[in-house]
């Protein structure tokens, strides 16, 4: 990153200034940190910030007071919300805080998945895609814009994008990953990888020689929010085939899939995880979060529960820390969420047994409102670097 920014620094002086937002007046006079100069001639570095989440608020009354208007989620409530929690969001609130917290150095380009294009990064010296990459766009069913944001991910060097291309696919798909952990020695869910396109019949056969009673089926890349999934008892799909035969059908331009076994709790109900939070490299807080409760999560307690998911996800971590680069050389994610399901078992010294579920990339939910932080993410020393 060190080198990225010292090349954005050469550039600064041919850059323009506009869709710009700065810290200025009463928020930047209410910021007592000492300043730290800009060298003469350089001007500020540029920051773009693709933004558009409408799930991952901040708490009300840390947001800031100059959040634009036009980037508040103002539909968030009722059966026809398209937002969750409030109108400040974790992304927005991101590119404020660089801004005010250093006003003199750094200038933001607040941008949606739509303003991407490799003309509109180039303005900056790096853009942090918080939210709007192609995953995203494809979901939305925005096929040119996907292949644009393609474009400019793949060109990351050029384009100076975050995240690298070949590390987000990494983490895009998900059998990538899950192979890596499980060579390393990192406990995952019993997994039966689907690489070349998925066959009803053949899968089947797999699962039953397996002897799982139940099982899931769900598309191993830029799968998220339980799209593309099918499950169900195993016996239910001896007897009738068709619908499996129909869910080879509908995903006929998928080529990788993962099949599971349910991972149930002693009381029938799915797995529960410990989430767990990666800041500029570092392990920084851990969520827990109910496996069929939608809002039952909070902030893990201390203990030996949360001891062992923090240690499971920084050995994890490790294995990100080998994929993670910028012109080839390692670099640590600015965030990474790694999730450790998590079922009881009275037979284990724990008392549970543990697994990596998911590692997620940066445009995942911070959970921000469930913890009480103790200003673990307030660095702008590493914005400066």
């Amino acid at each position: 990153m060190a080198k990225a920014m010292k090349v954005a620094m050469k550039k600064a002086t041919a850059m323009k200034r506009k869709a710009v937002v700065k810290a200025s007046g009463a928020a930047a006079a209410s910021i007592t940190k000492k300043k730290v100069p800009v060298p003469k001639g350089l001007g500020k570095i540029r920051i773009g910030i693709i933004h558009g989440k409408v799930f991952d608020p901040v708490k009300v009354g840390t947001h800031d007071r100059k959040y634009p208007e036009k980037l508040k989620i103002k539909n968030n409530t009722g059966r026809s919300a398209s937002g969750w929690g409030g109108q400040y969001m974790a992304d927005v609130s991101t590119g404020l805080k660089i801004a005010r917290l250093q006003p003199d150095i750094f200038e933001i380009d607040f941008m949606r998945m739509d303003d991407v294009s490799p003309k509109r990064l180039a303005k900056n010296h790096l853009t942090f895609n918080f939210w709007g990459d192609m995953s995203i766009a494809i979901a939305d069913g925005k096929i040119p814009l996907a292949k644009t944001i393609i474009e400019v991910q793949k060109d990351c060097y050029n384009t100076r994008h975050i995240p690298e291309w070949n590390y987000y696919e990494w983490v895009l798909h998900k059998s990538r990953y899950m192979k890596q952990c499980i060579k390393a020695g990192i406990p995952m869910i019993p997994t039966i990888f689907v690489d070349n396109g998925f066959n009803a019949k053949a899968v089947l056969k797999q699962v039953q020689a397996k002897g799982w009673d139940k099982f899931l089926v769900k598309p191993a890349y830029m799968s998220f929010f339980g799209q593309g999934i099918i499950h169900g008892k195993t016996q239910d799909f001896v007897d009738n085939l068709e619908p499996f035969i129909q869910y080879e059908r509908d995903n006929k331009k998928q080529k990788e899939f993962l099949v599971q076994p349910y991972m149930l709790k002693p009381n029938g109900l799915v797995f529960d995880e410990i989430r767990n939070f990666f800041v500029d490299g570092e392990w920084k807080y851990s969520i827990y979060t109910d496996g069929t409760d939608y809002e039952g999560f909070y902030e893990q307690p201390a203990g030996a529960l949360k001891e062992a998911c923090k240690q499971l996800a920084i050995r994890t971590y490790e294995e990100v820390k080998k994929v993670s680069k910028w012109e080839g050389k390692p670099i640590d994610t600015l965030l990474n969420r790694i999730d450790i399901g998590v079922v009881p078992d009275k037979s284990l010294k724990l008392g549970y047994k543990i697994f990596v579920n998911e590692i997620e990339p940066a445009k995942t939910s911070t959970s921000t409102l469930r913890v009480k932080f103790r200003k673990i993410v307030n660095r702008p020393e590493t914005w400066s670097r």
